[in-house]
């Protein structure tokens, strides 16, 4: 009966885990570029209990959160008025400049000028650029081509700015998420490689369009149910437990 408590326990543990993991995916249905997570779990150890002369049951000690797998499966691409805002189609990062010198990844391509003339992300960030240069205010007719470069019109002619770069991980699962939209390097991900867009299996860029979350409402919604659903079975399943162990405890002479 205590293995049961302590079963039901861990099941309880894992199953909030999971609930708190979708009630973020929820949270996040609206933010640019947002890639879902999933939680994956493992079986604990299990013990072997003799059961007559030679025959054995195994019986299992509940259940313990493995990981969590992030999902880069592809957001709807939505049509944008502003030729900054970009969206990768396919695979791969935009690579941005964090501000405490270390490179940084995201699929949030809602990008914009700063005072200087420079391709900044919303917080600020300098978006990395192959040959870029800072595009002068009086330029007009901005347009990045699938590509990634940037041309402008300047007196009449169009000159070029530099070119977006997209960076490809071995493993993207293995990026580990900072906030703000931003992905952060690991061992796990692999070293990433910077490629023009659309070469090595990278994707192409679309000017104009911004890349939504990844997030099925009516999939997470199923999700959800089926882990309160889950709680509550592993609560009864302690709640249950505990009455055959207050039985036993009452039981008298």
């Amino acid at each position: 009966m205590i293995r049961a408590l302590w079963s039901g326990a861990t099941g309880m543990t894992a199953q909030q885990f999971n609930i708190d993991n979708i009630s973020n995916n929820l949270a996040n249905v609206s933010t640019l570029g947002f890639k879902r997570q999933r939680v994956d779990f493992q079986d604990l150890y299990y013990q072997n209990i003799l059961v007559g002369r030679n025959s054995l049951a195994s019986v299992g000690s509940g259940v313990r959160v493995a990981g969590t797998y992030r999902d880069f499966g592809q957001g709807a691409l939505e049509p944008a008025d502003d030729p900054l805002f970009l969206a990768i189609q396919g695979q791969g990062f935009f690579t941005i400049a964090g501000p405490d010198g270390n490179d940084y990844y995201t699929r949030d391509g809602s990008f914009r000028l700063d005072s200087q003339g420079r391709l900044v992300t919303a917080n600020g960030h300098l978006v990395r650029l192959r040959n870029g240069s800072r595009i002068p205010p009086e330029a007009e007719e901005i347009s990045i081509d699938e590509e990634g470069v940037i041309r402008a019109r300047i007196g009449g002619a169009f000159e070029e700015f530099g070119q977006i770069v997209i960076t490809m991980f071995p493993n993207p699962a293995g990026l580990h998420a900072i906030g703000s939209n931003l992905y952060r390097e690991t061992p796990q991900s692999g070293q990433g490689i910077e490629v023009q867009p659309g070469q090595q299996g990278s994707g192409t860029i679309l000017s104009g369009y911004i890349e939504k979350s990844n997030v099925e409402i009516v999939s997470e919604m199923v999700n959800l149910i089926i882990a309160q659903r889950a709680f509550e079975l592993n609560s009864k399943s302690v709640e249950t437990a505990d009455q055959m162990w207050a039985i036993a405890n009452s039981i008298r002479r």
